[in-house]
């Protein structure tokens, strides 16, 4: 059975800008989920996210679009729509464990699917692990 897991933006953005800290690492991770070695369950939130830090950290509005494109074209990521209920659970998240909103969303979709979280996040990672299994990018 292939494995579920929930990647933060960080990861995502660091697999795809060999400038950031952790590239190689964050490359094979999504490598392995292009391959079909992992299922990643994320919230739409981080589509956002990674479209618009690639904006703005290469001024490119062609490969922003390509990165969206690129990432909703893998078949072994799923995105999630932020209903209501996901919203309410996430605030409840939020302000039990003081993480910033978006943080929570991401959160919340690992603890609805009780799914391991990756993120190169050390503060996100350090005040979820009491909700959710935690992996940070060397453990993969």
């Amino acid at each position: 059975m292939v494995e579920h897991i929930t990647i933060d933006s960080s990861v995502l953005i660091a697999a795809l800008r060999e400038q950031e800290p952790k590239h190689k690492e964050c490359k094979r991770l999504l490598e392995k989920v292009k391959n079909g070695e992992y299922i990643a369950i994320e919230p739409y939130i981080v589509l956002v996210e990674v479209t618009a830090a690639i904006k703005r950290r290469t001024g490119s509005s062609g490969l922003a679009e390509r990165v969206k494109q690129d990432l909703c074209d893998i078949n072994t990521i799923e995105f999630f729509e932020i209903v209501s209920t996901r919203a309410h659970q996430a605030t409840e998240i939020a302000k039990d464990i003081g993480v910033r909103g978006m943080d929570a969303i991401v959160i919340q979709i690992a603890k609805e699917f009780n799914v391991p979280l990756v993120s190169l996040d050390t503060e996100m990672l350090e005040r979820s692990k009491s909700l959710i299994d935690i992996k940070e990018i060397n453990d993969w």
